[in-house]
C-alpha cells in the first residue's frame, strides 16, 4: 500500500463529517473553511463549504493531502491535524 493509498483511505474515513479545512496557498497566506467531504474520485476529492451564505465547491487532490497543502482539523479542537 502507498503513501497516495493511505492518503485516499485517510480522506475516505471524513467524508461526511464536518471539518475545518486549513489551505496553504503559498507566500505565507492559508485560507479556512468549514465544510464537509462529498464526492470522492480516483485522483481528487470535493469539499463542500458555505461562505456567506452561499454554498461552494472546492476540489483537492490527494497529493495535497500528502505534501500537507490541506489539512484538516476538527471543529472542537483546532491544534491537532487529524491527518497526520
Amino acid at each position: 500500500m502507498t503513501k497516495l493509498d493511505i492518503a485516499k483511505k485517510r480522506v475516505e474515513l471524513l467524508q461526511g463529517r464536518f471539518i475545518k479545512f486549513k489551505i496553504n496557498e503559498g507566500r505565507n497566506r492559508f485560507s479556512f473553511y468549514e465544510g464537509s467531504i462529498d464526492q470522492l474520485h480516483p485522483n481528487i476529492f470535493t469539499v463542500k463549504t458555505v461562505m456567506y451564505g452561499n454554498e461552494r465547491t472546492l476540489s483537492f487532490t490527494y497529493v495535497e493531502v500528502l505534501s500537507k497543502i490541506v489539512k484538516f482539523y476538527p471543529i472542537e479542537e483546532k491544534s491537532q491535524d487529524i491527518l497526520s
